[in-house]
């Protein structure tokens, strides 16, 4: 949450980094494969576009919010 809010590390970074690793592997490229298989490979070619689509609305809806400060220990209390 707090890397998500810092714009350090975002859920657009994971969807481009799932949909590098599918075209890498050419999961959607893929036969031969049982329904279940074919059902997970199907879930993981959305994947990216649904992790971009979660991302906007959660961005759009934090527009409003305030942050909050969190503190962390191992960063000598350091507010993040």
């Amino acid at each position: 949450a707090v890397a998500q809010r810092l714009e350090v590390y975002t859920a657009l970074d994971y969807a481009d980094i799932i949909e590098h690793l599918v075209d890498h592997w050419k999961i959607g490229e893929l036969t031969g494969l049982s329904s279940e298989a074919e059902k997970e490979q199907e879930y993981l070619c959305r994947l990216p576009t649904r992790f971009r689509k979660l991302a906007e609305r959660s961005m759009n809806k934090k527009k409003d919010e305030v942050p909050v400060k969190e503190s962390f220990s191992w960063i000598f209390d350091r507010k993040a």
